[in-house]
């Protein structure tokens, strides 16, 4: 029995993090982040209270990438059928899929809670530096149980739900780093889960924080409270069924609501020969289950430097903080065409390799077609926290000049961030070989003094009006250049 379980738990995790793929990177942001905040509060918070704040910490970063580029661990395999028809069973196969999912997310959550653990407070004994650890890996297998119930409850209706989940915590996540050591006065005289908020007691960092306290003294639901969510977890983990394998999913409301400005991009824009790619990427690109998942919440990024800055005093930073907002989203646009080949349906890809279109015709198609589908609906909501923060005058000025510096910044990006034409790559096979944080470091610093020079100069409608031309003219330019080059 037991060697059948292994032989598919060692094919299991060559698939996910054998041959060299395992996610360095992540890790080590992840260890970082945390050791970072670690070393900060350390020194100001008793052990209780440095539990709780950095085990909260701990369950956001083991949470976006479980809703994101780890979701195939809680996510239906491809390839079920064929090792079901394998002589094993199904209670053997149940094994050894829940051997694999402690193994990789106990790892994934090792790399935050190692330097949670070895840089807690001085006060913290050795036994409950490892209580600490193993009950921030047992919080780490509680969340994912969560997921995988959710997915597992509600299907297919489950997609919605962990967009708006992981938007929600990458908001989470940009606010904590901006504004989380704002927090720590509140808990410098938490010692027990007695002193918290009568809220934040019953959320999952509060149960496992116990660990370093000394359990003869707490109340019996508290001791009970960790064993009880790692018993859940491990049955949900182990029962529970994988979510079905996505068949495709329908058009969103929001192709419904950008049809009339698509026909007229068709015809005034889109050339006959970028009509194919155009259609794909906008009627299949937003249909792609991991496409949605690891770039629609970056909008949380910009929503969360505005709530961050929303206690800003005067008009001037306001506003300040509003043109910076308008302008940065382009520093994102690395991450959303990074993904633009990523497709669970890649053996499909003969469609454009077979096309009698060229390359750049193809390209060009798909950066129109990006700029209609996700650029113009993220500048409408941008406009409309414009209108509603600084005034009507100020987002009709400013607005449109973001929306055309962006897009002239993806065409320049496309070609560096785009591995392969549109819906070709299986999303585990992505490739981004871009120095990110140079790269985004540096969009992020020009395009903040744009924003400042924008908000300074731009203050009538003249100015405003002459600057649309210039950049308009820059992307007639842009796409009369690619057609030169198809």
């Amino acid at each position: 029995m037991w060697n059948r379980v292994f032989a598919v738990f060692r094919a299991g995790f060559e698939a996910q993090w054998g041959r060299g793929l395992w996610p360095v990177a992540p890790l080590v942001v992840h260890g970082s982040i945390a050791a970072v905040f670690a070393l900060l509060v350390r020194d100001e918070l008793p052990p209780y209270g440095y539990a709780v704040f950095m085990l909260s910490i701990a369950m956001a970063l083991v949470a976006l990438p479980l809703l994101g580029d780890f979701a195939s661990l809680l996510r239906a395999d491809a390839s079920r059928e064929w090792i079901e028809a394998q002589p094993i069973r199904a209670i053997e196969l149940r094994l050894a899929r829940t051997l694999l999912a402690l193994l990789l997310i106990g790892a994934l959550a090792a790399s935050a809670l190692l330097p949670i653990a070895l840089f807690a407070p001085s006060g913290v004994g050795l036994g409950a530096r490892i209580a600490l650890f193993a009950a921030g890996t047992a919080q780490a297998l509680t969340v994912a149980a969560l997921l995988l119930g959710l997915q597992s409850v509600l299907g297919r209706r489950a997609e919605a739900l962990l967009v708006l989940l992981q938007t929600l915590l990458v908001g989470g996540v940009m606010i904590g780093c901006l504004m989380g050591l704002q927090f720590i006065p509140q808990l410098i005289g938490v010692r027990a889960p007695s002193d918290l908020v009568s809220g934040f007691a019953w959320l999952p960092p509060a149960w496992f924080a116990t660990a370093v306290l000394d359990g003869s003294a707490l109340d019996s639901i508290w001791r009970a409270a960790p064993w009880i969510a790692l018993a859940t977890a491990l049955i949900v983990l182990f029962s529970a069924p994988q979510p079905s394998v996505p068949r495709g999913r329908r058009a969103s409301w929001m192709a419904f609501v950008l049809a009339p400005l698509r026909g007229l991009a068709t015809r005034a824009w889109v050339r006959p020969g970028e009509r194919g790619p155009f259609d794909l990427v906008f009627d299949a690109l937003p249909l792609e289950r991991e496409f949605v998942l690891r770039t629609y919440p970056l909008i949380a990024i910009p929503l969360a430097m505005l709530f961050a800055g929303s206690s800003s005093g005067s008009d001037i930073e306001r506003n300040g903080l509003m043109a910076v907002l308008l302008f940065t989203p382009a520093t994102y646009l690395p991450v959303l065409l990074v993904h633009v080949p990523a497709s669970a349906s890649a053996e499909a890809r003969w469609i454009l390799d077979g096309a009698p279109q060229s390359r750049a015709t193809i390209a060009n198609g798909a950066i129109k077609a990006l700029t209609m589908r996700f650029l113009l609906p993220l500048y409408a909501l941008l406009f409309a926290l414009a209108w509603s923060r600084a005034g009507l005058q100020f987002a009709l000025f400013l607005t449109p000049l973001g929306f055309l510096v962006s897009l002239a910044l993806m065409r320049r990006l496309y070609d560096e961030c785009v591995s392969d034409t549109p819906l070709s790559t299986d999303p585990d096979e992505i490739k981004a070989d871009i120095d990110w944080t140079g790269k985004l470091l540096g969009i992020g610093l020009v395009l903040t003094v744009v924003a400042i020079l924008a908000m300074k100069f731009v203050t009538s409608a003249l100015v405003a009006l002459a600057v649309c031309a210039v950049l308009l003219l820059i992307e007639w330019k842009a796409d009369k250049r690619a057609m030169v080059n198809s």
